[in-house]
């Protein structure tokens, strides 16, 4: 090679994989890349430099994914840091091998090792697991093979989960619980490791879609038709514009072909192609991702939550409003009682006050939509109470589709005789295809505020009333009913709340003294 040709490979990470391209194939990638390619290289390059940490590629078949995203930024890591150990995991062995095998012969190129000093160790070079003569090397497995004594400097995941996978969500989220239990635990330099995802997307909840909903991580998202016009800045301040309409690889698909990858049912054309999985996906919740509970006296020893999800204004065809009541015990979350009801905002406020004297919630959580900022105005601030206004930033869907892995540990539990039981489960099971989603909404407002607040504290001593139902079964007075108590018998005057199906107690006796609800 010549001087020229050499320092372009040395520095341009881009002509770098123009000539492994030809060393792999056989024959050149040709001497003007679609700009994707050049945008693909610079996000790479930067995780390379170590400018960036967290990185999720999203491209679809047949666009270099595997090439660029594993094989190529591997040797070029190797290329300018030998001592770097990189750990790539993949769907399969046979894959992860294929891809150590492709990496290991552009190392052992002659273009290669006239260009770089690094060099595989001969009594080291087996495909899975090579060496170089510094230390550093590519230790290649199944994502399933176990990782245990394997630490890196580099984490690289192709192709977690197969495409024939997409609707399998054990193995989905099976790969998810390895990301979080075993395999971010390899790198040797948590703040300093740097780790690449690169995949196509086959469902909402694949690993790509996991991590991002966890944030911190930074994405090259590329689909193959440009929904709309986009831009693509680069490191030197130019920018590619993509047109809408305009494909990845300019030439590469027909109207036919197109037409063909657009018929395609698993995972989906918008998935698949798009890098867009469909928010029109059922959660695929089952009334048994959400156990029930008896009531226990260790219930009233627990702070309360209310979630409420203040509904339009009452009549037939507006939405229900809710309140929800939530016990805190650690990482499990009792749904203790629930109001809903299309009802007048009078009757709504009502309902809103008696939960609040009732359950003396340490924090009131309340939707700032339709009569939610007049709900705020009219709850009376209390010492230890916050009352919070929650404003949606996503859509119904993703809100709590980044909460689907708590709902399915059971760790959301319901009241075990609890008469909203049915309809609850069945909005669960059907959202968000049902009719209403109003009880989902109050209950992502609810996960998102404990999310971020894991550790609230109890206002007072509570008591725990009980009262029967219909069927003569114990079950709560509002779900699990409390008042604060200073010793001595409680007795209790009682009537039906207006639009609820629990007796509320309106009047407590304790040591002689009546305290009104």
């Amino acid at each position: 090679m010549d001087k020229t040709t050499t320092l372009l490979i040395k520095t341009q990470f881009l002509a770098f994989a123009m000539k492994a391209f030809a060393t792999l194939n056989g024959r050149s990638l040709g001497g003007d890349p679609d700009p994707y390619l050049r945008l693909l290289a610079e996000r790479l390059g930067r995780v390379a430099r170590g400018k960036v940490r967290r990185l999720v590629v999203s491209l679809p078949p047949r666009h270099a994914k595997t090439f660029m995203g594993s094989i190529c930024l591997s040797a070029w890591i190797l290329a300018h840091k030998p001592s770097a150990r990189i750990l790539l995991l993949s769907y399969g062995q046979d894959l992860a091998d294929k891809i150590a095998y492709s990496i290991r012969k552009i190392m052992r190129s002659d273009w290669y090792r006239h260009a770089f000093d690094t060099r595989i160790e001969r009594d080291r070079a087996k495909i899975s697991d090579f060496v170089t003569s510094v230390g550093g090397g590519v230790r290649s497995l199944s994502i399933d093979g176990g990782v245990t004594g394997v630490g890196a400097d580099y984490i690289i995941i192709d192709d977690p989960v197969q495409i024939k996978h997409c609707d399998d969500q054990g193995r989905l989220d099976r790969v998810n619980g390895l990301f979080d239990d075993e395999i971010v635990n390899r790198l040797d330099h948590p703040k300093k490791g740097c780790i690449v995802i690169v995949a196509h997307r086959i469902s909402q909840d694949d690993l790509p879609g996991y991590v991002l909903q966890q944030g911190g991580w930074k994405e090259l998202k590329l689909p193959l038709i440009a929904p709309r016009t986009l831009r693509y800045p680069f490191d030197d301040g130019t920018f590619w514009e993509r047109k809408k309409g305009e494909l990845l690889r300019r030439d590469a698909f027909a109207a036919r072909d197109i037409a063909r990858l657009r018929a395609s049912k698993h995972p989906g054309f918008g998935t698949l192609y798009q890098q867009n999985p469909n928010h029109d996906e059922r959660l695929r919740l089952k009334a048994q991702h959400f156990p029930t509970f008896p009531l226990m006296p260790a219930l009233r020893d627990l702070p309360t939550i209310l979630s409420i999800e203040p509904g339009q204004k009452g009549g037939p065809t507006n939405s229900f409003g809710v309140i929800q009541v939530f016990a805190v015990d650690g990482e499990t979350y009792y749904l203790l009682d629930q109001w809903r009801d299309q009802s007048s905002y009078s009757e709504f406020r009502s309902a809103a006050r008696s939960f609040v004297r009732i359950h003396r919630p340490s924090a009131v959580l309340i939707e700032a939509t339709g009569q939610g900022p007049a709900l705020k105005s009219d709850i009376r601030q209390q010492e230890g109470m916050k009352v919070v206004m929650v404003t949606p930033q996503k859509s119904k869907m993703e809100r709590l589709r980044k909460h689907r892995r708590i709902i399915r540990a059971g760790r959301v539990q319901l009241a075990e005789h609890a008469t909203w039981r049915d309809d609850f489960l069945t909005e669960a099971i059907m959202f968000p295809y049902g009719a209403h989603d109003d009880q989902m909404d109050a209950l992502s407002q609810f996960l998102d505020w404990i999310m971020e607040h894991p550790n609230p504290h109890k206002r007072s001593s509570m008591a725990v009333a009980q009262g029967t139902n219909s069927q003569g079964r114990p079950m709560p007075l509002s779900g699990v009913s409390t008042v604060q108590i200073k010793g001595g018998v409680l007795a209790q005057n009682s009537r039906q709340m207006p639009n609820s199906r629990f007796v509320q107690p309106t009047v407590w006796v304790s040591n002689g003294l009546k305290h009104d609800d």
